[in-house]
């Protein structure tokens, strides 16, 4: 009871003096800033393609036979190892068994072979009167041709084994299924395509370049590859040798930081930055750590410094391309704007601050 009235004096007393509580004045936030001012040196150029994964290949049996089961379709991950189809592996085991009865005769024939040999060997030995050189020579010759016979038996029995394993399509590798050649029941040969895989995740852009541009085109060229609404980076991977159809040699950018919605098939849009003369499409360099994100993967921002107000504004941007560290941004910032380099997560539109650097605000 006691603290209630002594908690209302001192609120009585707070109102006899005209006492206002004053609210917070808020810090200026110190920045450093740029001036906008480096046009970057070449022409954006885009060409039309596709994505391909990196890595691809077309799985088949390697013996001939009739289709027996088919447990994979197109869209479907599987694991090294996997068994992917069989085939009717009756024949194969039939070939099995006969090719172990052919080695059991060969053995047997060459024990047989061998006790002939050493018998003549001994007669031969003990009393020569009794046995002819030409009939231990005979039996020798029987012996070793035996011997052959032995080791071409287990030679096919492996064989055989071999196939039999090979009547199961196994996985090589970790991937996905792009495509199903094959249905069950059906009679396929040997090294025909049963499913068309990749490895998940290694993507690539594959365009064609005129030939007035493949000579500005080198390995290790970055660029974007705008795939639907998102961008993602490239890097050139493979620079065709020759040219193909309308005089356009073939070129490879991997996705460097490819995800699961890149997928093969898609229509990509690759930019590539030229060191050309001609007219076209051109930028400034603006220094990547100078970017906002926005809601969308594509959507940037940069904060400019209004020098009259003494605060920044948040203005969205547009580009293509990367120059080393610096992003190209061609609409949004003109030559003069001084753009916040250092700070950029902690800023609001509107917010007032104080420059590291006064001499590009003046």
């Amino acid at each position: 009871m006691h603290r209630l009235i002594n908690f209302s004096l001192l609120a009585l007393l707070v109102g006899a003096c005209g006492g206002e509580v004053a609210e917070p004045v808020e810090q200026a936030r110190a920045v450093k800033t740029i001036l906008v001012a480096e046009r970057a040196s070449g022409q954006l150029r885009k060409f039309p393609g596709t994505v391909e994964p990196v890595d691809n290949s077309s799985l088949s049996f390697e013996v001939s036979g009739l289709v027996q089961e088919v447990r994979a379709t197109a869209g479907d991950r599987f694991e090294i190892g996997q068994v992917l189809a069989v085939l009717d592996k009756q024949p194969f085991e039939l070939n099995v068994e006969s090719a172990r009865a052919a080695l059991s005769r060969a053995e047997a024939q060459f024990e047989e072979k061998g006790t002939a040999y050493d018998r003549e060997q001994r007669i031969q030995a003990q009393d020569p009167g009794a046995t002819t050189q030409r009939a231990v020579d005979q039996a020798r010759a029987a012996f070793e041709s035996n011997r052959q016979n032995v080791s071409f038996s287990r030679a096919q029995l492996d064989l055989a084994r071999r196939d039999l394993r090979n009547a199961e399509l196994r996985a090589p590798f970790d991937g996905v299924v792009s495509a199903r050649h094959v249905e069950a029941f059906e009679e396929v040969h040997r090294g025909k395509p049963v499913f068309d895989v990749f490895v998940e995740g290694a993507m690539e852009a594959t365009v064609a370049i005129p030939e007035n541009m493949i000579a500005d085109v080198y390995l290790g060229l970055r660029g974007e590859v705008r795939l639907a609404n998102t961008v993602y980076q490239t890097v050139v991977s493979e620079v065709g040798s020759a040219a193909t159809s309308a005089n356009a040699f073939p070129v490879k950018a991997t996705i460097t930081d490819a995800d699961e919605a890149v997928r093969p098939g898609m229509t990509a849009e690759l930019t590539l930055l030229f060191a050309l003369e001609e007219e076209g499409q051109s930028g400034y360099l603006v220094p990547l750590q100078a970017l906002a994100p926005g809601l969308a993967t594509d959507d940037r921002h940069v904060f400019l410094y209004d020098t009259e107000t003494s605060t920044v504004r948040k203005t969205a941007v547009q580009g293509r391309g990367l120059v080393g560290d610096r992003f190209i941004v061609t609409t949004g910032v003109a030559p003069g704007d001084v753009i916040v380099v250092a700070g950029v997560p902690f800023l609001r539109d509107g917010q007032q601050v104080t420059l590291l650097n006064p001499s590009h605000g003046t």
